[in-house]
Parts: C-alpha cells; structure tokens; sequence
C-alpha cells in the first residue's frame, strides 16, 4: 500500500482550491482551458466531450470540503447532460460515467442509475457488427479540431484535408478503448450481463491486433470498411504524421487496457498495457511527462520536442491509482501500480506555484497540449489534465474508487 505523502496532501488542498476558483470564474458555463497567462477560462455551453469530468470534479472537491453546494451543483449538471444520451458520439462513456454513474455510486438516486445503464447500452450499440470495432460517432464533439486554426504547422495534407471532415461511424481512433469503454466495465457490474463484457473484449482484441506497433506505438485512426470490418487505412489528426504516435492517444491505450486488466483480471491486457507503458517510459523524460507527440522534433531531435502533454501523463496516473487500490493484484500488476509515486510526482513539478518566486495562482497543472498542429491550447491548463490529477490523488487519498 502506498503511503499518502506530505506533498500529495498539499497536491490535493491546492487542487481542490484550484477547482473553487475555476468554478467562480465560469459560472453555469463549462471550463475547457485556460492560458496560464492570461488567466481566461475558455468554456463551452455543454461541456463538449469532457463535461462529466467537470462533475466529477465538483463532486469530488465538495465532498473533500463538505460543501453540499458543490454536490448539489454536480447532480444539477448531470441532469444538464441528459439530452445528450441519444447523441451518436464515442464520449458519451466518459460524459456519463463520471457523471451519472458516480452520482448513483454517491447518492444512490436509482434515477443516476438508469441513466448510466441507458447511456451504457447506448454506446455499446455503436459496435460495427462486422468486427465490434467502436467507432467515433456522426456526432463526436472535439472543439479543436472544428474551431478555426491559429497558425497550424505545416505537417502535410493528411491533416489539413481530413481535420474538417465530419466524423463518421466508419472511424475507430486508439481512444477509444478508454471511453468508449468505461460504461461496459460499470454495467457489467451493475447488471451481470455479458454482452457487456464480450463487447468490450471484440473491441480490445481489435485494438491489440491493428493499432499496436511492433515497438509499443499506437496509431490514431483507423477506418474500416463497415460491411467487411477490413481496415481501409490509418492516419492522424492530432499527431505529426500519419506513422508517428500521439502521446495522449498513447495513454487512452495505457489506461484502456490496465483498466480492461482491473475489471477482468486477463493477464492479457495487463501485459498489452504495460508494453504500451514501456514505449512510452523509454520515450518520455526522467519525470514520465512525454512530448505532445512522440516523434516531435526541435533542431531534428527526436523527443527533444519543448511542447510537453501534461494531461496525458494525468490519464495515465489516473489509472496507475486504480490498479494501485485492487484489492489482489497479480504480482506481475504490482511494479507497474508502484508506477503511479514517479508519475504524480512528475507531475507535481508542473503544478504551481512551481518555485517560491511562482505568483500565479495555486494548483494550475501546467503545460497541456490539446492540438498543437492546429496551434490550439498547445501549452495551456486543460480541465482533463486537472481532472485526472485530481482523481489519481483522491483516490490514494481516501484509499478507494467509487464505481
């Protein structure tokens, strides 16, 4: 069991203040990101695909401070959520699994819970009956790569001509064995139903057998043909090329299949995570914060790119924190657990006030990239990153994940 350190416990108070502060800032919007210079929240009126981790957030921090506001605000906003349980979109697993499943798990409202098992089936009935791939959805919602650029960077026309694009059912990215399936993990919980499970392990095996380089890189996207179920081609939309590999896409992957290994006990996936985690640790720096993009370069240097991703070393410690709490963990799973002390200590070094002469306010989490091709928030605070950190500390903190 690892022990609650002093500085996790400072970690914690200041994100918790961090979060007061964002919510006097944004009001009933939804915070997105924020220039740590400036100090301006840009928000969003729904929350776009990461509304239930501001939720969470709310919950988790009124809980710590026993602020019933706070709690209050959480159910009022998963009740904002709701209409969005028809949408055709992969992140309804993370919008209502942070959402309304933890607020089942915390007031043990049955509403919250059918709510979550709706959202459950919704998403797994985007399988593709062909393969059980699960696609991103006619109605994703990712700001950046709708909004208009701010300078992007000449990484060739893949980006450029498909970035527009509406996104489709015929598209899989390496995400997607995180959201798409955090809500079959609850509600094969919840209910015992194996469709559930088989589900989840089509789209898992899937993943393992064409988004996995020899090396342990991930690819961004796939399409597929729908009727055959036949890969068509891969590319990248937030990468520098098509053949590179995306660090966020990267830690979805991580976290995806060490979660698959904490809700099934496969020693498969844990092993398929942990040659994941190996590619990333030999390609991050000494503090495991990697590069926006693994193959970014400055001057030619492979992996001396400045832009670093703090949020997707966060996705990562996320789940790090889970598998440290399971009860038996195999003796294989232990030393990759242990992984999470190096983790949310890196990325300590990145939460202000970083040095005593740091004025800026306390808990920002520090250089997060969104979509550094299109220039958009590419060195900023994202809602996720603090999210995540907030989550990996909480759950060390009070020794428990709510599910």
């Amino acid at each position: 069991m690892l022990t609650f350190k002093a500085t996790w416990q400072q970690a914690l108070d200041r994100l918790c203040e961090r979060v007061l502060r964002i919510r006097e800032a944004v009001g009933e919007a939804w915070p997105y990101h924020c220039d740590p210079g400036e100090g301006k929240w840009d928000t969003t009126e729904d929350g776009d695909w990461c509304g239930g981790h501001w939720i969470e957030c709310l919950r988790i921090v009124g809980e710590l401070t026993y602020d019933r506001k706070l709690q209050d605000e959480s159910v009022q906003r998963t009740e904002r959520l709701r209409h969005y349980l028809e949408r055709d979109d992969m992140f309804r697993g993370h919008r209502f699994y942070y959402s309304a499943a933890r607020q089942w798990a915390w007031t043990h409202d049955p509403k919250f819970r059918t709510l979550a098992i709706a959202a459950a089936w919704s998403v797994r009935s985007m399988a593709m009956p062909s393969s059980g791939a699960m696609p991103v959805g006619t109605q994703v919602q990712v700001r950046s790569l709708t909004a208009p650029s701010s300078g992007a960077m000449p990484i060739g026309t893949q980006f450029q001509v498909r970035a527009p694009q509406i996104f489709g059912r015929q598209m899989v990215c390496v995400d997607n064995v995180h959201p798409n399936l955090i809500l079959d993990w609850w509600a094969f919980k919840e209910t015992g139903d194996p469709a559930f499970t088989v589900g989840a392990r089509r789209h898992l095996d899937l993943t393992a057998r064409d988004f996995i380089r020899p090396d342990g890189s991930t690819i961004e996207f796939i399409d597929y043909d729908p009727e055959t179920g036949h890969p068509v081609r891969h590319y990248t939309l937030l990468g520098t090329s098509d053949e590179s590999c995306w660090s966020r896409g990267q830690a979805w992957a991580i976290a995806g299949f060490l979660r698959a290994y904490e809700a099934l006990g496969d020693e498969r996936y844990l092993s398929i995570g942990q040659r994941l985690l190996g590619y990333w640790l030999r390609h991050s720096n000494a503090d495991c914060i990697p590069p926006w993009d693994f193959d970014a370069t400055e001057d030619g240097l492979k992996g001396q790119c400045p832009v670093l991703d703090t949020s997707a070393a966060a996705i990562v410690a996320e789940q790090l924190a889970r598998l440290a709490l399971m009860s038996n963990p195999r003796a294989t799973a232990v030393a990759t657990a242990n992984l999470v002390e190096p983790f949310i200590d890196g990325l300590l070094k990145h939460l202000t006030p970083v040095d005593a002469q740091d004025a800026r306010a306390p808990g920002i989490l520090l250089d997060g990239c969104f979509n550094h091709p299109r220039r958009y928030a590419s060195r900023t605070e994202l809602i996720w990153g603090t999210a995540y950190l907030l989550f990996a500390l909480y759950y060390l903190k009070t020794g428990r994940v709510i599910d």
